[in-house]
């Protein structure tokens, strides 16, 4: 059985200047009721023109607009009863409200349409109370937020209990706790039934919400499909300066390399990706050996090292002092992964770090039965799959042999990862940027960088950036998005364990291609702060918590 058709737009015309050119260019569409629409193209491709068609507020020149399968009535009485059943958010909440106070401007649309008092009374308190108004209901319009007034705004239409709701760009000028607000609100309103059309340039959420999306180009349909035909059209994406959502992008990626297959459904969101991705690993391995009385427990960690001895102390010496007290029946081994490094330390200091290989040797020869590998590596990159290969040609002499996972494994720790910087940099302004230098790799795990960028700004931290040294997210990149939010500040970080020669050169140096130097010949003031991920308590507890899930 075919669904409901609600709205149908039949070769639309409307023109702002005597049909010199047109908003509306032959636009002919169908929208299913109850579905979640998406709007998007370039400004002036005819977004708004079309809502307000579909409010009565314009009239097309010519052709037709069918409301319920049948033609739009423009007498008084018609456009009376289409704007009961059609409700349009404007995208600035202040040219919707004009009454004097908020209960004034949520009862004047329903007591417009005829209720009694009594009657809208029932509906404006439910309402109230749906949105979660009651705080500032006797409030002036006037003295609100723009959070609340674009609460007021959805309250005036809800009230009405309309069929369709317009939202034109509903997080225009939010901040992002309010943006999650109105996102919330219209989450409920979908699952109410209610049609609801939305323009917006947020293709990542556009992905994850709409059932259907509309590329609108010169006033005209462009494509109209689900969100997984049409973000996969390319050449439809490039003419609407569009790109594709993040998480398509890593999707489609990860199946090029072979990682993830392409008989998966697509992932609509981070959270769905990601449980492909984790499910990928694999953890433990039981050796050669018979099982044994007695046993000796062991944890290797095994990091990529630095030659900078007092930052080894704040970084990789704090992470082995956490695990060794979070699990004190367990001997602490350690292995670095630089070789570089060793042999430095080794001419330098005269110092000897074990690699990986050796570390094994050392624990067989102790006598130890049972090991848990440990990596302080922030992703499961090309450094810990040479690390896995190393401990696991020594699996024969041990009765098992669990490997813990990289510092950015799940989507849990992405969400402690994403508080503990929050946490660490809160003294940064919201004029101010934070940026984070990652170390970045060839290897396919590189994804989670873009992906952890994204999800700092989709947790409401819109001036924090996470970039590479050597990859994607490129200061390239960076640079461009730092720039157009144009900050008062830049503070540079590592997102790395150790606040390294990385840190110091690559991100801090005086190199005119280092990033600061790079940020201060855009003109922007940059602090930076040489602090590696492994000084961070949430950080270590991450990692001691990942070894009690490979225990378990």
């Amino acid at each position: 059985m075919s669904e409901e058709i609600i709205l149908q737009a039949d070769n639309l015309y409307f023109s702002y200047d005597d049909e010199k050119s047109h908003s509306l260019n032959g636009l002919s569409l169908e929208i299913k009721k109850g579905h979640k629409v998406a709007f998007m193209g370039a400004n002036g491709s005819g977004k708004s023109t079309f809502f307000l068609c579909c409010n009565g507020i314009h009239r097309p020149s010519s052709g037709t607009l069918y409301f319920h399968g049948e033609p739009v009535d423009y007498s008084r009485k018609g456009l009376l009863n289409l704007r009961s059943k059609v409700g349009i958010v404007f995208q600035d909440p202040d040219n919707q409200l004009f009454s004097a106070s908020v209960y004034q401007e949520i009862s004047f649309g329903i007591l417009n349409l005829g209720a009694s008092e009594q009657e809208a009374e029932k509906q404006v308190e439910q309402v109230i109370d749906y949105l979660e108004i009651t705080p500032f209901r006797h409030k002036p319009t006037h003295a609100l937020s723009g959070g609340q007034k674009k609460q007021v705004s959805i309250a005036d239409i809800l009230v009405m209990n309309p069929d369709i709701i317009i939202f034109d760009e509903p997080a225009a000028a939010l901040d992002p706790k309010h943006t999650i607000m109105v996102n919330k609100i219209v989450d409920q309103l979908t699952a109410r039934g209610i049609t609801v059309l939305m323009s917006t340039h947020d293709v990542d959420y556009a992905f994850s919400w709409a059932d259907d999306i509309i590329l609108l180009k010169d006033g005209k349909v462009l494509i109209h499909g689900t969100p997984e035909q049409v973000f996969a059209n390319r050449s439809a994406l490039e003419a609407t300066n569009l790109r594709q959502p993040a998480c398509l992008e890593l999707f489609e990626s990860l199946c090029r390399k072979g990682i993830l297959k392409t008989s998966l459904p697509v992932p609509r969101n981070l959270k769905e990706l990601e449980a492909y991705i984790a499910a990928v690993s694999e953890r433990t391995y039981h050796g050669g050996t018979a099982p044994m009385k007695e046993t000796k427990k062991a944890i290797l960690v095994v990091s990529f090292g630095t030659s900078y001895h007092d930052t080894r102390e704040k970084t990789i010496d704090a992470i082995e002092e956490e695990i060794a007290r979070s699990f004190p029946e367990y001997t602490i081994y350690r292995a670095w992964t630089s070789k570089m490094i060793m042999a430095k330390l080794l001419k330098r200091d005269g110092i000897r770090i074990n690699n990986v290989k050796e570390a094994m040797e050392q624990m067989a020869a102790d006598g130890i039965t049972d090991v848990i590998v440990q990596p302080t590596h922030v992703i499961n990159g090309i450094e810990n799959d040479l690390m896995k290969e190393d401990a696991l040609s020594y699996r024969s002499k041990f009765q098992s042999l669990s490997f813990g996972t990289p510092l950015l494994t799940s989507e849990q720790d992405n969400w402690e990862m994403i508080q503990a910087i929050a946490d660490e940099f809160s003294y940064v302004k919201d004029e101010e940027a934070l940026v984070l230098m990652g170390h970045g790799t060839t290897h396919y795990a590189n994804s989670i960088y873009a992906a952890l960028d994204y999800s700092f700004k989709d947790k409401g931290h819109k001036n924090i950036f996470l970039g590479t040294v050597e990859a994607y997210p490129s200061m390239e990149t960076l640079l461009k998005m730092v720039c157009e939010r144009n900050p008062k500040k830049i503070v540079l970080a590592p997102f790395m364990i150790v606040a390294g020669d990385h840190a110091s050169n690559d991100m801090a140096g005086d190199d005119p291609d280092s990033w600061r130097c790079q940020f201060e010949k855009e003109g922007f003031p940059v602090e930076c702060c040489l602090k590696g991920l492994g000084e961070y308590p949430a950080v270590r507890k991450i990692f001691v918590r990942h070894i009690r899930e490979t225990m378990e």
